[in-house]
């Protein structure tokens, strides 16, 4: 893709203060789209330019709403949503209960929401819809059910969607990235090396070591896959899983395991 190939897509994104979101709001507006950003850690901005911030709530039919009017008021139409919005969480169905619901808002119902308040007007643009999962969307995560509950959910819900609204113009799809360098998945790598006495580096290193690509991803990766799955260029795709892990869902890591060199781990802490 390049620069003004976007020009005259209008796009909502959620989750678009940090990591995933971010990079995608980035991606977009470079690319000549015009974005509305909405994250509760966003101050309120409409700015003169090709993004508008919005402060507020993926969950919330009422953010989404002024998030959807914002691009009407200002360009008006919207030609598709980015689902970004999302937590992290940990817990067994033992240990989750406190944080079930809460993970359920931020991950599912943020997108359910979203979607809703915005099918309109993407009904009437015949436009896109990307909603990020995650490889806990295939797999499951020990220790993370809510998480791991969430992000399978979300394929359903794409596919519901690709499903339900595909005669009317409207496309759904999926992106389940794996390891991205994102400051949830810092903080991660930063709880979980440290009980095994690994810097942040060399947690990164060791979860990667049995990934065919051998690396985490940057987050700029991860927009360029949802730039285009948003874009007119993916016009015949729908109800995709576009799995963005380095390859990791591709190979037996039962057998790897057995098989391959793990990289040195680094001094410990």
């Amino acid at each position: 893709m390049t620069r003004g190939e976007l020009d005259g897509l209008a796009v909502l994104v959620t989750g678009a203060a940090s990591g995933i979101g971010r990079a995608t709001v980035d991606l977009l507006a470079s690319r000549g789209a015009s974005v509305v950003a909405l994250d509760p850690q966003l101050e309120h901005d409409p700015g003169t330019g090709p993004v508008i911030a919005v402060r507020g709530d993926a969950a919330s039919e009422a953010d989404v709403g002024q998030s959807v009017g914002a691009a009407l008021d200002r360009w008006g139409h919207l030609d598709a949503v980015v689902c970004g919005a999302g937590v992290g969480t940990f817990g067994t169905v033992l240990e989750a209960e406190d944080v079930w619901h809460e993970t359920l808002r931020g991950n599912l119902e943020s997108a359910r929401v979203t979607v809703r308040g915005a099918m309109p007007e993407l009904i009437r643009a015949r436009g896109a819809i990307v909603i990020v999962s995650s490889l806990a969307g295939t797999v499951a995560v020990p220790g993370s059910v809510a998480y791991t509950t969430s992000k399978h959910a979300l394929i359903g819900l794409t596919r519901s969607l690709a499903a339900d609204f595909g005669a009317l113009g409207v496309r759904a799809n999926v992106v389940c990235p794996g390891a991205v360098r994102t400051p949830m998945l810092d903080r991660v790598m930063d709880e979980i090396g440290g009980k095994v006495g690994l810097d942040r580096s060399c947690a990164y290193e060791r979860a990667a070591a049995l990934t065919p690509l051998r690396r985490a991803a940057e987050p700029a990766e991860i927009a360029e896959i949802i730039a285009f799955l948003a874009s007119p260029r993916s016009s015949i795709i729908t109800g995709a899983v576009l799995m963005a892990d380095g390859g990791v869902s591709a190979v037996d890591l039962s057998l790897s395991g057995l098989t391959m060199q793990l990289p040195d781990p680094g001094p410990r802490l």
